[in-house]
C-alpha cells in the first residue's frame, strides 16, 4: 500500500548505508594503527592493555 512516505524512507535507507560504511571505514583504520600488536611482533606491556 502506498503511505506517500517512499522519499523519506529512501532517504532514511541511505543514511543507514552511509552510517554503516564510516563505521566499516573506521574500524579498518583503526586496524591499521596496530599492525604490530597483531602480528606478533612488539613487545605489549600487559599492564598498558586497554589503556586509552
Amino acid at each position: 500500500m502506498y503511505t506517500g512516505t517512499l522519499i523519506e524512507e529512501l532517504i532514511a535507507t541511505v543514511e543507514r548505508a552511509e552510517k554503516h560504511a564510516r563505521a566499516v571505514k573506521a574500524a579498518v583504520e583503526l586496524e591499521n594503527w596496530y599492525p604490530v600488536t597483531h602480528s606478533g611482533l612488539g613487545a605489549v606491556e600487559q599492564n598498558l592493555l586497554g589503556v586509552r
